[in-house]
């Protein structure tokens, strides 16, 4: 089975001069996108570390709309999203995001730190095209 992870992070957020103001923005927009899409989403979205949030989705899935939704909650605040399509390792969904682990997680991180290095705000990396 296919997962989608999402992985952001806050371009430059210790440059921010409103920091702590949108972290705790960053809280509500991320209680708000797993209740608004429940539906799709299979480990919740939470902060891991500093100005980062991730999320485990179903796959297929239209992962567009959840960062549109980001891009429209913090309107002012430019992140980038490493996007990882793959399978997963560990499937105790009682666990949280950040405890899980897998091809899709690895992709998301790789996609994150290409998106860093080229100042790129979205990457999508898959982990074996041929199951996509």
């Amino acid at each position: 089975m296919l997962y989608c992870t999402l992985i952001c992070d806050i371009k430059s957020s210790k440059k921010l001069k409103n920091r702590e103001e949108i972290q705790y923005k960053i809280i509500d927009m991320l209680k708000a996108v797993n209740t608004k899409f429940k539906d799709i989403i299979v480990s919740p979205f939470l902060i891991t570390s500093g100005d980062e949030w991730q999320g485990l989705l179903k796959y297929p899935c239209d992962y567009k709309k959840i960062i549109r939704f980001f891009n429209e909650f913090i309107p002012d605040v430019q992140f980038y999203t490493g996007v990882g399509i793959g399978s997963i390792y560990i499937h105790n969904f009682e666990l949280t995001v950040n405890q899980l682990d897998g091809p899709s997680f690895h992709r998301a991180r790789e996609a994150l730190k290409f998106a860093k290095r080229n100042n790129l705000p979205l990457v999508i990396l898959f982990d074996d095209w041929n199951n996509i």
